[in-house]
């Protein structure tokens, strides 16, 4: 595989533009390149570019299918891209007269190929690499393509287009770095979107004809089947942009690192994303949940959840999940208020029972504080599916007071509760990275999918229990002294390790049917049952709602809705 051959630098000669030529009529394609369709990010700026340049055709390049039961539980996923299916959409991304990719690292190694034969079949198609990728490892990206966008690409990509289109030089445009006559130029990012330009973006792109790329087949337009078969009956978006934390495994370090401003919480108002969630349910009625993949949702004042809970009860009235909860803003009023609107499941960072290892991650949250959120959430058990912890394992540095430490929060944690279990991968120039440099210790690149390769320890055979099942104390205490960390020297438990998962599979699907929730369970089936109203019936008539009562509102006080 080559990296931006020397033949196709030698024919540009003028910034990338063939001599003379304008594009007063340009072809724009983009093509987000993931495992699955639901990249809200990408869903943003493609409306936006379609926006100022009509001539403009999106695609998704799944990088892997919808995974089952028995995939997820072996660590497989069907199918893989091969080398008709890489040529097969080169040859849809030469047409244009740009193409754009978007992707996340994991799925980098596809781009590189795709561009690769881009250039073959077109030396003339301007490449743009953006997304996830681009803007945490750019020194990666621009290898491969003729620009790399490394910050937020709206109004950015405005200012590249109009001097791409006259021919001039667009390689001062901000926010991107451009590889010209094999010298990297490097522009500083411009400052980050206002909320009042977040409110007046257009629409996210939602079945406004884009295809879809399905494995030896080609592209198809997306439609109602596509999003069934990948995500359900689900919706998900984005509220508010920005993290106040500064974890050393995340690649939020890197959006922080160009602008500070990136720990401030930014979002639009409350009825800008409700118009968002009614449009995409207006297009795909079988939509049963929306799911917000915000870093911190929580830590949105009272008053402004206040206005958003008020709004989505009032128009959406469906069945809401928020994924980014950290424990430090976790209130009983925040929770009450969303529950009362609608919210039925929550997924909230703990990462680790150690404070060491807590402290080592730099997250500032102690295990009080860990515990006291936990027994918040819990309060409302009755109304929601199983809150869902995130947990790092397979951490190289973990002594066995470490490893055991996460085990005795499990075990002692308030049920019902399921587990995000991620072993542990270095997404590239993050703090994490440097911190394992310096240590001469080697860990697996966030390019192996971090919900896979588990190793087979005791240990772990443990946390995929706990999740569905408090074993015994005195059997708890016997085991726990045969517990070491992954970089022991110890015994590995295949087949225990596949039943211990597989319980955890089973116990969370039913957490999910219970509640007929299929957001996270894609295919046909929850369709079926949709369109039986079966779900409809479900939710309003078996599922046990929470009412806030109205003295809780009065009794918050006016400091107290400023947190």
């Amino acid at each position: 595989m080559s990296i931006r051959s020397e033949q196709s630098v030698a024919s540009e000669t003028h910034h990338g533009i063939p001599k003379g030529k304008l594009y007063p009529h340009l072809e724009i394609r983009m093509a987000c390149v993931e495992d699955g369709l639901d990249n809200t990010g990408f869903r943003k700026i493609s409306s936006y570019i379609k926006l100022i340049n009509p001539n403009t055709k999106i695609a998704y390049i799944p990088t892997a299918n919808y995974r089952t039961f028995w995939g997820q539980l072996f660590e497989k996923t069907q199918g893989s891209f091969g080398d008709k299916d890489i040529t097969s959409v080169a040859e849809f991304m030469a047409k244009a007269d740009i193409a754009a990719f978007s992707s996340m690292t994991q799925s980098s190694f596809t781009v590189y190929k795709i561009i690769d034969q881009v250039r073959e079949i077109n030396p003339d198609t301007y490449i743009i690499w953006g997304g996830i990728h681009a803007i945490i490892q750019p020194e990666d990206a621009i290898k491969y393509a003729d620009a790399v966008c490394t910050g937020e690409g709206e109004f950015p990509f405005k200012v590249f287009l109009e001097k791409f289109k006259n021919g001039e030089d667009y390689t001062t445009a901000p926010s991107f770095w451009f590889n010209k006559d094999n010298k990297i130029v490097k522009n500083r990012n411009l400052p980050l979107m206002t909320p009042k330009e977040m409110d007046e973006l257009p629409p996210l792109t939602y079945q406004d004809g884009e295809v879809v790329y399905h494995y030896g087949k080609g592209f198809k337009k997306l439609n109602s089947k596509t999003f069934i078969d990948y995500v359900g009956l689900g919706y998900g978006t984005v509220w508010s942009i920005g993290c106040p934390l500064r974890c050393t495994y995340c690649g939020n370090t890197k959006f922080i690192d160009y602008d500070s401003g990136y720990k401030r919480i930014r979002h639009s108002k409350a009825a800008t994303v409700i118009d968002e969630i009614q449009r995409a349910i207006d297009k795909q009625p079988h939509i049963s949940d929306v799911s917000f993949y915000d870093d911190s949702f929580l830590s949105l004042p009272y008053a402004q959840l206040e206005e958003f809970a008020k709004l989505y009860k009032e128009k959406i009235k469906i069945p809401f999940s928020i994924y980014g909860v950290i424990p430090n803003y976790v209130r009983e009023d925040k929770i009450a208020l969303l529950v009362d609107a609608g919210l039925h499941r929550l997924r909230m960072g703990i990462q680790s029972g150690s404070e060491n290892i807590l402290e080592f991650y730099k997250r500032p949250t102690k295990l009080k504080r860990i515990k006291e959120a936990t027994q918040i959430i819990n309060k409302f058990r009755k109304y929601i599916i199983a809150p869902a912890y995130d947990i790092i394992i397979d951490n190289p540095i973990e002594t066995p007071e470490d490893t055991k430490a996460t085990l005795d929060l499990l075990y002692d944690m308030p049920r019902p509760f399921t587990l995000n279990i991620l072993s542990l991968r270095i997404i590239p120039n993050t703090d994490l990275e440097q911190q394992m440099k310096e240590r001469g210790i080697d860990v697996p690149s966030i390019r192996k999918y971090y919900g896979a390769g588990y190793h087979r320890t005791l240990a772990n055979c443990m946390v995929f229990t706990l999740t569905w099942w408090r074993m015994p104390r005195v059997l708890y205490n016997f085991l726990r002294k045969k517990v070491y960390p992954i970089k022991t020297k110890q015994p590995l438990y295949p087949v225990l390790f596949y039943f211990c998962r597989g319980g955890y599979m089973v116990k969370r699907a039913l957490d999910h049917l219970r509640y007929l929730d299929f957001s996270v369970l894609p295919g046909k089936v929850g369709y079926y049952l949709w369109k039986l109203r079966i779900v409809h019936i479900w939710h309003k008539f078996f599922i046990k709602k929470y009412h806030l009562p109205k003295k809780n509102l009065n009794n918050i006080s006016a400091k107290e809705q400023e947190i």
